[in-house]
């Protein structure tokens, strides 16, 4: 069997399977509008977060706007990075910077990216005219992909020249998106229809990081780098950057440590999975801790992100 194949062939969006573990995970939520609803069958997890990351009870047309104006900027931050990566980019710097990096993306790599960056352009498109604005007055220039906003080659510059390290950092924000999603997923209050679209995006969001890590074994990565796309282990190491030569700088390690921070945990809603009735025989604690996603708050996602973007986000 060819390992690099895609699971994905053309990662149409519109996949109706869910994985297992993250439906049993969403247990709770909170309605939206039509127009977010629309928005999270668009298969965005910036949208989704978006639309779920309102307290429960606040639900005003001003905290939508709100949210979807926030969406959209991650939308931006997202499609720029992979135009950018692409060569297709309207700024010519930033097409410029990763020439090197792009110069060694396998052919077979390619289509997978391509199709990921039209989902993006796709995402921003669909918030834009559904009433979100780019408050930040967000173009290709305002986004640092080193990691300094802006303020000299950061601590990701090795993105743009390395091959392996540009698709970890893929790797880390596809997961980052799928935490992402789960910490704001509770908000949703029971509405099958919504919840089944929400399930959609977490699947399809997984099923990205599946791919990337796929991408990532073909050129070297460790085993714990898993076909499958579950996370083993938690914090730096789960990122699976054995493969990083010389090793990742500490500013990019912390970044990991964010990123992955907690996905070892054994636990779920206070009870040992392990431990859990009618659970295969020979269910240990590492397939514990791969069972689950752990969530990430907005802050903690800001708090990964901030640093690629030159505005400030609030």
């Amino acid at each position: 069997m060819d390992n690099t194949e895609t699971i994905l062939g053309t990662l149409d969006p519109d996949v109706t399977q869910q994985l297992v573990s993250r439906r049993a995970a969403i247990l709770h939520g909170a309605s939206v509008s039509s127009r977010v609803a629309a928005g999270l069958a668009m298969a965005s997890v910036p949208v989704a977060l978006a639309a779920l990351a309102t307290e429960a009870g606040a639900q005003s047309a001003t905290d939508v706007t709100g949210v979807l104006n926030f969406a959209l900027a991650l939308e931006i931050f997202e499609n720029e990075f992979y135009k950018a990566v692409l060569g297709v980019s309207t700024s010519a710097a930033q097409n410029n910077a990763f020439a090197p990096v792009r110069a060694q993306v396998p052919a077979s790599a390619l289509p997978a990216l391509q199709q990921i960056q039209k989902h993006e352009a796709a995402h921003v498109a669909f918030l834009l005219a559904n009433g979100a604005t780019n408050s930040l007055g967000l173009v290709a220039d305002s986004f640092d992909f080193t990691g300094n906003r802006g303020g000299g080659a950061g601590p990701f510059a090795r993105a743009t020249t390395e091959l392996p390290f540009l698709l970890a950092v893929a790797q880390g924000a596809e997961d980052t998106g799928v935490r992402a999603y789960k910490g704001q997923a509770g908000n949703l209050l029971a509405n099958r229809a919504v919840l089944e679209a929400a399930l959609r995006i977490h699947s399809v969001e997984a099923r990205h990081a599946a791919k990337i890590r796929r991408l990532r074994r073909a050129t070297g990565a460790p085993g714990v780098v898993k076909y499958s796309g579950t996370i083993s282990g938690g914090g730096a190491a789960a990122a699976g950057a054995g493969n990083i030569t010389p090793a990742p700088s500490a500013g990019v390690v912390a970044a990991f440590d964010a990123i992955y921070g907690g996905e070892d945990t054994v636990t779920e809603a206070g009870k040992a999975i392990a431990s859990l009735p009618n659970l295969p025989a020979g269910f240990d604690a590492a397939a514990a801790s791969e069972a689950f996603d752990e969530p990430l708050s907005k802050a903690q996602v800001i708090a990964i992100v901030q640093p690629f973007f030159k505005p400030t986000l609030s």
